[in-house]
């Protein structure tokens, strides 16, 4: 495309030599001369079709991919159409990526259903994000579609009519994207989108870290969707609270405050259902997903036990005094246990500026949540200076750090919730005084925290090298392979498609260059990648087109960069 690209306003990205403007395209009459020219001809002439070609509504760019980068598919095809047929969309990112996002759905359910060739493009899935996939141009006047192409052959030899199908199928695409009309299923995209964007604006000056609107169906079913039968939602009267947005509506629901919230409750009654949805708030959903007012702070971080994760220079003393065979101010290992895990997820989530903790004891360490008085003397000295989640989570909420804690097993896992939710047959009750109640006097809080930061400093090429792009093979999305180094994401506390997967490892490439080799803290870092993607866009990430990606929230940067063997990041 003829973008230009540079470093400036950047430090530590290098400039890029400006693109040369693309030549005027060609024909359409021209496309289907060539395309009667070299059919039956060997796969060499699908050369031929290289380049930039007028349809009847819009322009075809038909490009190389760079060697490596989707090793499945052979060619790069932009589509760009007049966007005015969508109308104006809400001037804001996430307006954008409402109106991108439709229409990749529709793409999906018309273009791609039964296509004449092998085509693909980013599927959306439960969330609405900006994509490489679909983008808007020039203010929002001009929409680009971007798919993977496998030319078609027979035999051995360009199967041109084959080809030629699906460029009519592409032009009446792109014909009824630009044509005005009324778009019912755009329009409720869209408020969707702008009222849960509303909401999550609202949350701090509500005293709020998330908000679940009533009526929101959270249980989901096997394709993704609300589970057939799911109950809706009903806030209890003491936790419900009402946002008012305006045009888009009141909005009444249950509201989870700052400081400590726990959440009981029997086996298969919806605790961890609950959470789940809060944890799936930190991103917006389309119309029919159930989580439409479904929002939390977007810096909140699903903390699990993660075995055999990867520390790097990790201190951990706030929670272990001492280690066996470590150093617990600058513990390092490439197998950590689900304790040391848990603690170095928590520091390295405020240290990168977050300030809501998501924790479920089903899928936390037992150990480092709680540790009771007779297991404290049955082992003696080998605890002393252990300190347990529970015990730190007042200090954490004197300095700003929320937490939702799923708690069924034990009275004392509530003793410093500011608030306890019960939910019985997936609805929630408040049982906050009741649990005071059987706990008698609580045990004081402790200080708030001092701060614990964390530093990056690598070369700004470590991870992207010479090149502007990072090869990553994210057939595995949860495990994608980069420079055959496995990242297990499985337990990070994300979701992960293959878009997400090589948007998340791509930003985390490029972070290393905006640290620009510097020893920069990791929330001045959140400062520069938010920067440069509101600069440059989701496309920034990968300027040459060679993979399709979905722009990552920083947390899930953040969690990549620590997993991966670089770059370089330490407490100290």
């Amino acid at each position: 495309m003829d973008a230009q690209l540079s470093g400036d306003g950047f430090p530590g990205i290098p400039p890029l030599f400006p693109l040369a403007a693309d030549p005027p395209p060609r024909s359409r009459r021209e496309l289907a001369a060539t395309l009667r020219r070299i059919d039956g001809w060997g796969p060499r002439a699908w050369r031929e079709v290289l380049g930039s070609w007028r349809l009847a509504s819009g322009v075809l760019v038909v490009e190389e991919l760079e060697a490596g980068a989707e090793p499945d598919d052979r060619v790069n095809a932009h589509v760009v159409v007049d966007a005015s047929g969508l109308g104006t969309p809400d001037r804001t990112p996430a307006g954008g990526a409402a109106t991108c996002d439709w229409v990749l759905r529709q793409a999906w359910s018309t273009l791609l259903a039964r296509p004449a060739i092998t085509a693909s493009t980013h599927q959306p899935g439960a969330a609405v994000a900006a994509t490489n996939a679909c983008y808007l141009e020039h203010g929002g006047k001009r929409l680009c579609l971007r798919l993977l192409l496998r030319l078609p052959l027979a035999g051995m030899c360009c199967d041109s009519p084959r080809f030629a199908r699906f460029v009519r199928a592409l032009e009446s695409f792109a014909r009824a994207l630009a044509v005005r009309r009324r778009r019912p299923g755009l329009d409720a995209h869209r408020r969707a989108v702008a009222i849960q964007e509303r909401l999550r604006a609202a949350l701090p000056g509500q005293g709020l870290v998330a908000f679940l609107g009533d009526g929101s169906r959270l249980a989901r079913g096997a394709a993704g969707g609300p589970a057939s039968g799911c109950r809706p939602l009903r806030s209890p009267p003491a936790l419900r609270v009402t946002i008012d947005l305006g045009p888009l509506g009141r909005h009444r629901g249950l509201g989870i405050r700052h400081g400590i919230t726990a959440i009981g409750g029997a086996p298969y009654h919806g605790k961890s259902t609950l959470l789940a949805a809060i944890a799936a708030g930190r991103r917006n959903h389309p119309p029919g997903d159930g989580r439409e007012r479904v929002v939390a702070d977007a810096s909140a971080c699903l903390v699990q036990a993660e075995e055999e994760r990867r520390i790097k220079a990790q201190d951990l003393s706030l929670f272990f005094a001492r280690l066996p065979r470590a150093r617990a101010r600058a513990f390092t290992t490439a197998r950590a246990s689900g304790a040391t895990s848990m603690a170095a997820s928590v520091l390295q989530a405020r240290a990168a500026g977050g300030t809501l903790l998501l924790v479920d004891e089903d899928t936390a360490a037992s150990n480092f949540l709680s540790i009771d008085a007779g297991m404290r003397r049955l082992l003696g000295r080998a605890l002393d200076g252990t300190t347990t989640l529970l015990e730190v989570l007042p200090a954490l909420a004197r300095a700003g750090v929320s937490t939702v804690l799923v708690a069924g097993s034990s009275l004392r896992s509530l003793e410093h919730a500011n608030r306890v939710l019960v939910m019985e047959a997936f609805e929630p009750r408040d049982a906050t005084v009741a649990t005071r109640r059987l706990l008698g006097r609580r045990r004081p809080a402790s200080e708030a925290l001092p701060p614990t930061p964390r530093f990056i400093r690598d070369q700004p090429d470590r991870l992207l090298g010479p090149r502007h792009f990072l090869p990553i093979d994210a057939r595995e999305p949860e495990r994608p392979v980069i420079a055959g180094e496995i990242l297990d994401l499985r337990r990070s506390g994300w979701e992960f498609d293959a878009a997400t997967a090589r948007g998340a490892c791509a930003a985390a490439a490029w972070c290393c260059r905006l640290a620009s080799g510097e020893r920069m803290g990791m929330q001045r870092l959140a400062e520069r990648y938010r920067a440069f993607i509101a600069a440059r866009g989701v496309c920034g990430l990968d300027p040459f087109h060679t993979q399709l990606l979905v722009e990552p929230p920083w947390q899930m940067v953040v969690s990549v960069m620590e997993r991966l063997s670089a770059p370089d990041i330490r407490s100290r």
